[in-house]
C-alpha cells in the first residue's frame, strides 16, 4: 500500500517549520529597518513549529510500519539501523558542511563560536557531536539538527524493541512511555536535549511512542475504525491547538507541545492510513512527492529563506544606484519595509525557491547517496513502498 496521504502530512509538517521560520525573519528584518510592520503569514503559522511534533509521530509511524512484517532478531535491527543511518546522516553531513563553510566564510571559524563561549563548549566537541548527532549544550552546526538528535535516540531505542517478538511491541513501547513519563515528572526533560539525561526523559519521545502505537493499531486490524470521520477530528483538533495554543515558553516546549499536539497527530495518521487502504487512485501522488523531498526541504530551506533578503538588498541598493533612483524606490526588494509587497514578493519566493532546492537536493543527492549505500550494503527488499519510506 502507498502511504500517499502519509506522505502529504510530511509535505504538510515541513511547511508549517517553513511558514513558521518565514514569519521570523520577517520579524527580525523589520526590526532591523525600524518600521512597524506584522509577518504576512500568522495564524495557523505562528505556532508553526507543531510541524516537528508532526514529524515525530509521523516517525514513529513509519518505524512501526516498515517493520512490523520483519521477523525479530538481529539481523532484521543491523538493517533497520543501517537504513536509518543510510537515511539520515548524509543529508545532514551535507547541509551542515554548507553551514560550517558559512560560518567559516564569515567569521573564520566552521561554527559560531560566540554561541560556544556561552556555554563554554569545546569546538572539537562540538564538531563531533554535530556530526554525529549527539546531544551537547549548544544546538549543532545546523540548529534545525535538534531533531534529529532525538530521531537517532528514538531508533536506537527501537531497534532494541525489535529483538522482541512483535506480539510484546504494545508492551514494550508502553514500558518505555512509562520510564520517559516518569523521569520527566521528576524534571529530568528539558525543551532541548542538552545532555544524555535531558535526551531519554525528552516527552517528544511520547510523541514517536504514540505514533508507533497508532501504527500497530492499524496494521492489527482487518478494518480501519471510521478513517475518515478520524481523519476530519485529526484535522480540525489540529488546527485548534495551532490556533489556541500559546507562543512558545518553557511550558510549551516541554509538556506543552506534547500534551496538546500529540493526539491530533495521531488522529490525522490513523485516519490517512485507514483512507489510503481504501483509496483506488493515485491523485495524491503529486503532494506524496513534496513528502518525498520533505527531509531535504526541512533541513534546506533556511539558505533559502535567509539568503533572499540578502540578495533582494543587494538588487535594490544596486538598481537605485544604476538607474539613478531615489534611495528608497526599490523598497520591495527590501523585507522588513513599509506595506504588504515586500512580504507577499519573498514569501512567495522564499516557498517556491526552497521547494525548488529540496526537490535538486533529493534528486542529485539524497537519493543517490541512498541508493548507492543501501545496494553496498543492505539487502534489497521486496516491498517496494516499505522500501521508499524506510
Amino acid at each position: 500500500m502507498r502511504l500517499n496521504l502519509i506522505q502529504a502530512l510530511r509535505a504538510f509538517a515541513a511547511y508549517l517549520v517553513v511558514f513558521y521560520h518565514i514569519r521570523a525573519i520577517e520579524f527580525e528584518y523589520a526590526r532591523e529597518l525600524g518600521t512597524d510592520e506584522y509577518a504576512l503569514v500568522g495564524g495557523l503559522f505562528s505556532n508553526g513549529w507543531a510541524g516537528v511534533d508532526l514529524f515525530f509521530v509521523i516517525s514513529g509511524f513509519i518505524m512501526v510500519y516498515v517493520t512490523f512484517s520483519r521477523p525479530s532478531g538481529v539481523a532484521t535491527v543491523k538493517d533497520f539501523l543501517l537504513a536509518r543511518a543510510f537515511r539520515i546522516y548524509p543529508p545532514w553531513w551535507l547541509f551542515s558542511g554548507m553551514m560550517a563553510l558559512f560560518f567559516f566564510l564569515s567569521y573564520g571559524t566552521p561554527y559560531d563560536a560566540a554561541a560556544l563561549a556561552q556555554y563554554d563548549n569545546y569546538p572539537l566537541n562540538h564538531i563531533l557531536r554535530s556530526i554525529f548527532l549527539l546531544p551537547q549544550p549548544n544546538f549543532p552546526i545546523l540548529g534545525l539538527g535538534w531533531t534529529l538528535v532525538h530521531e537517532v535516540w528514538f531508533y536506537i531505542v527501537f531497534a532494541f524493541i525489535l529483538l522482541a517478538p512483535r506480539k510484546y511491541m504494545p508492551a514494550l513501547l508502553g514500558l518505555w512511555a512509562v520510564i520517559v513519563l516518569g523521569g520527566a515528572a521528576m524534571g529530568w526533560t528539558g525543551a532541548f536535549a542538552a545532555d544524555y539525561l535531558k535526551l531519554a526523559f525528552s516527552v517528544h519521545t511520547v510523541e514517536f511512542i504514540v505514533g508507533a502505537f497508532t501504527a500497530y493499531l492499524f496494521l492489527k486490524q482487518d478494518k480501519p475504525f471510521f478513517p475518515a470521520a478520524i481523519f476530519g477530528l485529526g484535522v480540525v483538533a489540529f488546527i485548534a491547538a495551532t490556533f489556541l495554543h500559546p507562543y512558545p515558553n518553557r511550558f510549551t516546549l516541554e509538556w506543552g507541545r506534547m500534551l496538546v499536539f500529540t493526539l491530533p497527530c495521531a488522529m490525522l495518521l490513523y485516519g490517512a492510513a485507514g483512507l489510503q487502504a481504501r483509496a483506488t487512485g493515485n491523485w495524491l501522488q503529486p503532494l506524496s512527492r513534496l513528502g518525498d523531498w520533505s527531509f531535504s526541504l526541512y533541513l534546506g530551506h533556511h539558505f533559502v529563506i535567509a539568503g533572499l533578503p540578502i540578495i533582494g538588498a543587494i538588487i535594490a541598493a544596486k538598481g537605485e544606484t544604476l538607474l539613478g533612483l531615489t534611495p528608497g524606490t526599490l523598497d520591495i526588494f527590501r523585507l522588513g519595509s513599509e506595506g504588504i509587497l515586500d512580504n507577499a514578493l519573498f514569501m512567495t519566493g522564499m516557498v517556491i525557491g526552497s521547494t525548488l532546492f529540496s526537490a535538486i537536493i533529493y534528486h542529485f543527492f539524497e537519493q543517490p547517496a541512498l541508493r548507492f549505500l543501501t545496494k553496498r550494503f543492505r539487502k534489497p527488499q521486496a516491498d517496494n513502498e516499505k522500501a521508499r519510506l524506510n
